[in-house]
């Protein structure tokens, strides 16, 4: 039976939905479509080459229509989940106190307890009360609370 290349399409395809499962990034799901397409093609035909052809050309396809499908798939910014785990989004609207004084527009705050590094438009001397206006990556901007 394993002297057959069918079996050995249909085990390649197998074994790589069993790493799409442990990896979860579809590329691997575009492939093993293609991998058991060419099984059935390896069953009717026996030359090496038309299922390489068949295997490569298949996998192209399965690729395009996923990354066609994951361009038109955006989640909404005003989605309810897109707020999880995204701890800096939080942060805006803070108000603190400068521990250290902001120097050439960059300093740091202490926020609950963690220290943000801030970009503010202007030098502030520590001990000014100011308030997060924005988030860039994980860079606060500040400004000064009149």
């Amino acid at each position: 039976m394993w002297n057959e290349p069918w079996v050995w399409w249909l085990a390649f395809g197998f074994g790589l939905l069993m790493v799409e499962m442990l990896t979860g990034t579809l590329f691997f799901l575009c492939l093993a479509p293609a991998a058991l397409a060419t099984a059935v093609v390896a069953w009717l035909v026996a030359d090496p080459y038309v299922q390489w052809v068949c295997f490569a050309s298949g996998g192209a396809v399965a690729l395009a229509v996923w990354k066609h499908m994951r361009r038109k798939v955006k989640p909404s910014p005003n989605d309810a989940a897109s707020s999880l785990n995204n701890r800096t989004r939080h942060l805006v609207g803070r108000q603190s106190v400068l521990v250290e004084p902001v120097t050439n527009g960059q300093g740091r705050v202490n926020i609950d307890d963690s220290w943000w590094q801030v970009n503010c438009a202007e030098d502030l001397p520590a001990g000014t009360h100011v308030r997060v206006t924005g988030v860039h990556e994980m860079i606060l901007t500040i400004e000064k609370i009149a």
